[in-house]
């Protein structure tokens, strides 16, 4: 195994405030990325360019264990969740990998600190809007799972459940897709992006902020962000910088931590880039498709949740969920979350950004209305 250099992390925060930048989220976030690259539009940069570098077999890995055993986040992202009541893992690789090698095989603490089949359970259970938990309640785990499974079309459950039964052999996989990630692609990057995060992390938290609220929205670029729509239940909010996802805000809550990544700022990585001008700019990109132009029309009277889409526009499901998920990153769209369904309405605030991208215009017009008005020009020059 290569030596998995360490990078030093701020101590902990004495607000209720934390921002931290780790190379151990920050590798795992960027293998969650790098898996979603194909299946969400907006995702950019360097996950992008990794998937056309990556040996085959390690792309494959990557994105079966992303997607075991229900699914995104799959059982490395239910556990890059896990990470941020886990502090002792975010100081080195070497730690997370340790911590990884040391999970009990069975179920462990079911929601702090799970075992490779209590992770399974949390893989399949934590995150459908859709899913209802009362039919699964009062079952034993390992039956909860396979029942859950059976109810999915895209899923086997007969090929699943081997590797709930032998947890020892996915934990090697998931050891192995950390050391070999980190060999042959992050270690290279790490002491470019490493810098950056850490000089992001450093101004913000020097703001000394304690409103968690407000954070949130600044860095999501939102006039209401996930603290206060959709994530209930938090107590500890935790700040993490991200250079991989593009358009795309990541959070989680696990035990009372509220952990979200956010977009790195340009200058911290020394681009000249205009991020108003990007922003606007995401938002056509959105806008320039036929089957988001059909859905923002529906959501144009009403608010609606997304199986009503599904019917209205006969758009497969998993498209409609693809559009909207994008929609939603650029501003295009809101979302609320009531018992468990998902409702969208159009974000009228952005009526007003687009509108005022026509003043591009404005210059041109008013020169040429200028050049035919020569009584105004010849009494304004004297």
């Amino acid at each position: 195994m290569p030596r998995l250099m360490p990078t030093a992390i701020a101590e902990k925060e004495t607000s209720s405030i934390q921002f931290v930048a780790s190379p151990s989220l920050d590798l795992m976030n960027a293998m969650y990325f790098t898996s979603l690259a194909p299946q969400l539009e907006g995702v950019e940069g360097w996950p992008v360019r990794l998937r056309g570098e990556m040996a085959p077999e390690l792309l494959a890995e990557l994105d079966s264990l992303y997607n075991y055993p229900a699914g995104d986040p799959g059982i490395m992202g239910t556990l890059g969740d896990n990470l941020f009541v886990h502090p002792e893992t975010w100081r080195s690789v070497d730690a997370l990998i340790s911590y990884v090698e040391e999970m009990p095989d069975g179920i462990g603490d079911p929601e702090r600190a799970p075992g490779i089949q209590g992770l399974i359970y949390q893989a399949v259970f934590r995150y459908p809007d859709e899913v209802d938990r009362a039919l699964y309640s009062g079952m034993p785990q390992r039956e909860a799972i396979e029942q859950r499974l059976r109810s999915l079309d895209d899923r086997d459950a007969d090929a699943i459940m081997p590797y709930y039964d032998h947890p020892a052999e996915l934990r090697g996989r998931m050891v192995r897709l950390i050391q070999r990630f980190y060999a042959d692609h992050y270690a290279k990057e790490m002491p470019n992006r490493m810098p950056a995060l850490e000089r992001s992390a450093a101004m913000h938290r020097a703001e000394a902020n304690t409103d968690a609220e407000e954070v949130a929205r600044k860095l999501q670029r939102r006039p209401r962000s996930c603290l206060e729509i959709g994530c209930a239940g938090w107590e500890i909010p935790i700040f993490v910088p991200s250079m991989d996802m593009g358009v795309y805000n990541s959070c989680s809550i696990v035990d009372g931590v509220h952990g979200m990544f956010y977009q790195l700022e340009p200058e911290f990585i020394g681009a000249p880039v205009n991020a108003e001008d990007t922003r606007l700019a995401r938002i056509y990109r959105a806008l320039a498709d036929e089957q988001r132009l059909r859905i923002l029309r529906l959501l144009r009277g009403r608010e609606m949740y997304s199986q009503e889409i599904v019917e209205a526009t006969g758009i497969h499901q998993s498209v409609v969920s693809r559009h909207l998920t994008f929609m939603k990153a650029v501003g295009l769209v809101n979302a609320r979350r009531q018992n468990n369904m998902k409702f969208f309405s159009i974000n009228s605030a952005v009526r007003d950004d687009l509108a005022g991208t026509l003043d591009l215009l404005a210059p041109a017009a008013r020169a040429a209305a200028t050049d035919k008005s020569p009584r105004k020009f010849d009494a304004e020059s004297g």
